[in-house]
């Protein structure tokens, strides 16, 4: 297939303001996500379900056609331009600055125009963005109360998470909902929501010291655990999305999620503790609890992974 993330990305860059266009090109090194300016996304967004989750989403037994898979892979590309510079800027990680702003309107404006083309119903599309973003910025709001009082419990930790990266979610639901059955969709749903928990916990764990030095704790001391613990609950919580994926037949999202799951096992076993293995037991299972209650059916099938925002 010839769609990439970064020849997604190169073609909203030459739709941008001249002005902006040499940001855009260094933007991921000036955030602070890659080593060099000429890195691309693709560096960035190593787990290939990060960057193209769509090619995940439909079932072996309903293929699709090659335009309508490549039109939702370019929408979901966009959410990740938009989602992954406000999330550093709201995170502290970047300073927010003007530049900036403009180019996060130019994202959202693709992200908004390339679903609608995927998914042939704009009114639709630009509901399902707005919840999540809004969605999003509840998850944010969230972190930084429990970060302000130094304490979180499993529970909303497992909410913010999903708060947060439920845009990832949105083309793949929108690339589904006509074209599998409704219980379908939710396996799916959960599936993804479950590797969002693991990377999510993989990520907090590796990230302890730089959110010591930018918040002055880490989720891990917020959650009252320590952060190896939290490798243990990422491999758990793989091994389940590969189950639940499984079980929904989508058999190359199962087969990437068993081998993900391999490795983080194989890193479990090198850097956990018996004691902290099973702490991180106790993490998986309240995450994984968590996952299967925002998987349920809803009015509006599409929109599962973000409607926790108002039962948090």
């Amino acid at each position: 297939m010839s769609t990439t993330i970064d020849s997604t990305y190169r073609t909203v860059i030459a739709n941008l303001p001249p002005d902006l266009r040499d940001p855009a090109r260094g933007l991921l090194f000036e955030l602070g996500l890659a080593r060099t300016p000429e890195a691309g996304w693709a560096d960035v967004f190593q787990l290939q379900p990060s960057r193209d989750l769509p090619l995940f989403a439909l079932p072996t037994d309903s293929p699709g056609s090659e335009h309508t898979l490549e039109a939702f892979r370019r929408a979901h590309h966009g959410a990740c331009f938009y989602n992954v510079l406000v999330d550093r800027m709201a995170d502290r990680q970047a300073p927010t600055t003007p530049e900036r702003e403009r180019l996060a309107t130019h994202f959202l404006a693709y992200w908004r125009q390339s679903l609608a083309e995927a998914d042939g119903e704009e009114c639709h599309t630009a509901k399902v963005i707005d919840r999540g973003i809004r969605a999003w910025r509840h998850g944010v709001g969230l972190e930084r109360a429990a970060l302000a009082r130094r304490s979180l419990n499993l529970r909303r930790y497992g909410r913010i998470i999903l708060l947060k990266l439920g845009w990832a979610g949105v083309a793949s639901e929108c690339l589904l909902r006509h074209r599998v059955e409704e219980h379908r969709a939710r396996l799916f749903r959960c599936a993804f929501s479950l590797l969002a928990s693991g990377m999510q916990c993989v990520d907090d764990a590796a990230d302890t010291a730089e959110d010591e030095a930018v918040h002055g704790l880490g989720i891990p001391a917020a959650l009252g655990f320590p952060p190896t613990a939290f490798f243990t609950a990422g491999a758990l919580l793989t091994r389940a999305a590969a189950s639940t994926a499984e079980q929904g037949r989508f058999d190359r999202f199962a087969e990437w999620l068993s081998h993900r799951a391999s490795e983080l096992e194989r890193i479990r076993e090198r850097r956990v503790r018996p004691v902290d293995n099973l702490a991180g037991i106790v993490i998986a299972s309240s995450l994984e609890a968590v996952c299967l209650s925002v998987s349920r059916p809803t009015r509006d099938s599409t929109v599962g992974i973000t409607s926790c925002a108002s039962s948090t």
